[in-house]
């Protein structure tokens, strides 16, 4: 997974174990509504997705786009996600080839702690991922175009109640595609997608 992939996954088990840390430390002092009573069923949410996009070249590409998704809770802790994502630029380590990744991803949700109108979660996605850049062969000339394969995103998050039906959800994944270096070789790549966005839910227990 290399320097970067290493450092990422650090710093989400990290930033996981700040956010969580205060929650399981504090004790609830009052009787509320266990999560089974009040979880939505279904939940459908839409955002803005970016993506640090990692270059066999060692460079990195910013990447904007939209992230689209459903989660069907299963059980008090567990849910599954289907997950859709689509990012892009237009001009890659200035080649003047537009880039782009599309997600296609579903996996288990796990709940790891709540608070009042506060959930943080964990996930890990498996799917496929299609990347559409360039690496450059020379001052002159660049090699450009799309690579499909298997890809996947662990990450983790917080999604906070605004109302009965909408919340708002934040994570960030270390995002893991596909794409070729400059001598036309495969290459895996270690990205960081961040998404926000906002939930509407559909139903409750």
């Amino acid at each position: 997974m290399g320097n970067f992939g290493k450092t990422l996954g650090f710093l989400l088990v990290f930033g996981l174990f700040v956010l969580v840390a205060p929650v399981v430390a504090q004790t609830e002092t009052k009787a509320r509504t266990p999560i089974a009573a009040t979880a939505p069923i279904f939940e459908v949410s839409a955002g803005y997705a970016y993506v640090s996009l990692n270059m066999p070249s060692a460079s990195r590409v910013g990447l904007n786009g939209a992230d689209a998704n459903i989660v069907v809770n299963i059980t008090e802790r567990w849910g599954a996600t289907l997950d859709s994502s689509y990012s892009r630029t237009g001009n890659v380590l200035s080649t003047g080839h537009g880039g782009s990744v599309l997600n296609l991803l579903a996996g288990p949700v796990f709940y790891v702690a709540d608070r009042g109108n506060a959930r943080i979660f964990t996930h890990a996605l498996f799917g496929a991922s299609r990347v559409d850049s360039a690496v450059p062969t020379s001052p002159t000339t660049f090699l450009g175009g799309q690579v499909t394969r298997l890809g996947y995103a662990l990450g983790a998050g917080v999604e906070y109640d605004l109302s009965r039906r909408f919340a708002f959800r934040g994570s960030a994944d270390y995002l893991r595609t596909t794409f070729v270096d400059s001598a036309d070789k495969l290459q895996g790549q270690n990205n960081l997608r961040a998404v926000v966005g906002v939930v509407f839910k559909l139903g409750t227990r």
